[in-house]
């Protein structure tokens, strides 16, 4: 109204070049919408923007499950699966190293190494692993053979040859406990009857005086030549323990006698030591046991047995059992990471943790994933918050080391 056309610039514009410039305006703010969208979405990252209240929960049961071979389905662009706690190679491996050998039978070595082998007969691990655990468990039955356990010898010798039946060592070490092993008694063959014939007994002899011998001085030299060839407790009948009874039955109170119960005493406790540092408590509690047997002083024996006892609280301690094995009390489940729901990432995680004494959890570790990025965080948050039952082990309660493998999965 009050204006002219005039006062406008652009009324004096062309209408061609009007509308140029209009379509570079739409243009430039269409570009500058699409570079804000890349700004804000980044979707050259790995990760995705997610809603702000989006809550996808985990199906996890509401007891940890021990490793389980269980195929996991992954996106394209997940991390490749690795073996973890379901791997029993892996799991046949750390039973060898904590010294689980055959015990407990479910998750020893080898129950785990002969299992693959069953699974799969060409295996090389498997088989060296096997191998490994049978020359280690011939030692064991070599030391039991030597402490007169022939039982024990001869089952580590039946599990070896019906797992390895070629096995040279084993079939040795059989011979070995067969002659060794006292044989059954047999019923006396009844004699025949025969004729009596009395004929008149001659003038008797003179009877001429022996000269005394020093049964403990025999019994001394017996003794040395027994520890001399390493015959601590065997064979029954001629062997240390034998021969130092003997002595002690003899004249306790004589030098010989106490000299030889001591030295006997200190190589039987010796040896407890070293069965303890093979891992091998059976032979280590019979040394001790056998020493305990003779020896005067006390004091040394129940030093020997609060050391076994601590030693088998830690041997204890440090096998790895599946959380399943224990009683659970409090049971809280991970949180979903709202990342990998918005993707429909599934996954797992393989933990390593301790529960101690008094039922809580710690030292609490990743051993393994399914995905790098995902899960890791939210299952080991959940498992610092879990309480047990504490195991109980020779009449006390102990730290385990446990392992479980927590499961993410979309409802």
């Amino acid at each position: 109204m009050g204006l002219s056309m005039s006062t406008n610039p652009t009324m004096d514009v062309p209408s061609e070049k009007q509308s140029d410039r209009l379509l570079w305006l739409a243009a430039a703010a269409v570009a500058g919408m699409g570079v804000m969208w890349l700004v804000i979405s980044q979707p050259w990252s790995s990760g995705v923007s997610e809603p702000a209240a989006i809550v996808v929960p985990a199906a996890v049961t509401a007891t940890p499950q021990p490793a389980a071979a269980a195929s996991e389905v992954a996106p394209a662009d997940a991390t490749p699966l690795r073996s973890g706690l379901d791997d029993p190679l892996r799991m046949a491996q750390l039973a060898y190293e904590a010294g689980m050998l055959t015990e407990p039978e479910d998750y020893s070595a080898w129950t785990l190494f002969a299992g693959v082998l069953e699974q799969e007969p060409g295996n090389v691990i498997a088989l060296e692993g096997l191998n490994k655990v049978a020359a280690d468990l011939l030692q064991r039955s070599a030391v039991a053979l030597e402490q007169g356990r022939y039982d024990d010898a001869r089952a580590t010798v039946d599990r070896i040859l019906g797992a390895l039946p070629d096995h040279e060592g084993a079939m040795a070490l059989a011979l070995r406990v067969e002659d060794a092993a006292p044989k059954p008694e047999t019923e006396p063959v009844a004699e025949p009857e025969t004729v009596q014939v009395v004929v008149a007994a001659p003038r008797p002899e003179p009877v001429r005086e022996e000269p005394k011998v020093d049964l403990v001085l025999l019994a001394h030299d017996a003794f040395d030549r027994a520890m001399r060839e390493n015959r601590l407790l065997t064979p029954a009948n001629d062997n240390a323990r034998l021969h130092v009874k003997r002595m002690i039955d003899e004249n306790a109170t004589h030098e010989l006698a106490i000299r030889d119960r001591d030295l006997l005493v200190t190589e039987l406790l010796a040896r407890s030591t070293q069965a303890l540092e093979a891992l091998d408590p059976d032979a280590a509690r019979t040394w001790i046991d056998e020493a305990e047997r003779i020896a005067a002083d006390q004091a040394p024996i129940a030093a020997a047995r609060t050391v076994l006892t601590d030693r088998l609280i830690a041997m204890e301690t440090a096998k790895p059992l599946p959380a399943s094995a224990l009683t659970v009390i409090d049971y809280v489940a991970p949180e979903y990471p709202r990342n990998a729901a918005t993707r429909g990432v599934e996954g797992w995680v393989d933990v390593q943790f301790m529960v101690a004494s008094d039922g809580s959890t710690r030292n609490i570790v990743v051993a393994d994933a399914s995905h790098e990025r995902y899960f890791r965080e939210e299952a080991m948050a959940a498992v610092s918050q879990w309480r047990f039952e504490p195991r109980v082990f020779m009449d006390r309660p102990i730290d385990q080391q446990t392992y479980t493998r927590v499961r993410f999965v979309l409802e």
